[in-house]
């Protein structure tokens, strides 16, 4: 009866950080990108085409976010960004934004989840989609201009000092 407890608050724990992850997406893409986001079934066979990015964070949890975004939204993405027509935006200034677009929604994807927690993120890089499987909150989202996914895998929770 106990793991059978243990097992229904982690699930509805993960239920939560994904509401988390499209809550706080969503409003990350409405006020800085000026797009909405709505949620949307995992597809996944897009994402081997997709630009996607990992950004790795440290302190009172380790872990890494990934996000990923369909190559049709990545040129609309940039340029409601940076203030650009779609076609103004050069291939170096699109790959920045989607890296800044990460480095964004993971610091307020984290600072949702745990408000006083220490946590330093790396540099979001480019790489291809690893984030699956057991243990990851995950949600994908549709937008007007194409698709997105993002992924958080928690490797660890260090106690508070």
């Amino acid at each position: 009866m106990r793991d059978e407890i243990t097992q229904l608050e982690e699930a509805n724990q993960a239920v939560d950080f994904t509401e988390a992850l499209r809550r706080v997406s969503g409003e990350v893409l409405e006020t800085m990108f000026f797009t909405e986001a709505m949620p949307a079934d995992c597809e996944h066979s897009w994402l081997g085409g997709a630009v996607s990015v990992q950004v790795g964070f440290d302190g009172s949890h380790v872990g890494e976010m990934w996000l990923a975004v369909g190559e049709e939204a990545v040129p609309a993405l940039a340029s409601a960004f940076l203030g650009l027509d779609p076609e103004e935006a050069s291939a170096m200034e699109r790959s920045q934004v989607i890296l800044e677009l990460a480095n964004i929604l993971c610091g307020a994807v984290l600072s949702s989840l745990w408000r006083d927690s220490r946590l330093q993120l790396d540099a979001p890089k480019l790489a291809a989609w690893d984030c699956g499987g057991e243990g990851v909150w995950h949600c994908c989202l549709t937008l007007p201009e194409g698709r997105l996914a993002i992924s958080i895998r928690l490797v660890e929770m260090k106690p508070a000092p």
